[in-house]
């Protein structure tokens, strides 16, 4: 559905694509929809105006800002299991993250350092404790690299080792 707008004296191309579209960088926009109007320099004054409003999202600008602090980069001191405990409150969470993220295989994926994490939108009183007191969890040891280290993980008959070797309990 297409509207129409008088352009008065002082409004420029900018005022009627912020008029028509709530966003003046959509001023190409405009000159598109009017083949009246040859570039972001004409004299508009007095034309009339037509353009297909968008539609507007109330607090769209908030939404956006939510999604993108959802996603974080990875430091060296942090693993799955750091993450899942700083921006869910809950170390059981990491299994999310797994899912949420196709570069981590595993619950024991240790190479992931420098990536960018996708995030699900959860606030509780961990969460919010750690944002409110600037604290980054960060519990992987920093070794030299010619010692080894492992992550244990058990199921109630095993511990399994990194390496795939299995500790009978």
């Amino acid at each position: 559905m297409q509207l129409e707008a008088k352009v008065k004296q002082g409004q420029t191309i900018f005022d009627m694509a912020l008029l028509a579209y709530n966003d003046a960088s959509m001023v190409y926009d405009l000159i598109q929809e009017n083949d009246n109007i040859e570039n972001i320099l004409s004299d508009i004054v007095g034309l009339d105006v037509v353009y297909t409003p968008v539609k507007i999202i109330k607090f769209e600008a908030v939404s956006n800002s939510k999604k993108v602090n959802n996603v974080v980069t990875i430091k060296a001191e942090q693993t799955i299991f750091d993450l899942s405990l700083q921006h869910y409150g809950d170390v059981e969470k990491v299994y999310d993250l797994v899912h949420d993220n196709d570069f981590i295989d595993n619950v024991l994926t240790t190479d992931i350092v420098g990536e960018t994490l996708t995030l699900r939108d959860v606030k509780n009183y961990v969460t919010d404790w750690y944002v409110k007191n600037r604290v980054s969890v960060g519990t992987k040891p920093t070794m030299p690299k010619d010692l080894n280290s492992y992550l244990l993980q058990e199921n109630g008959y095993y511990l399994f080792q990194e390496n795939g070797y299995k500790i009978i309990l």
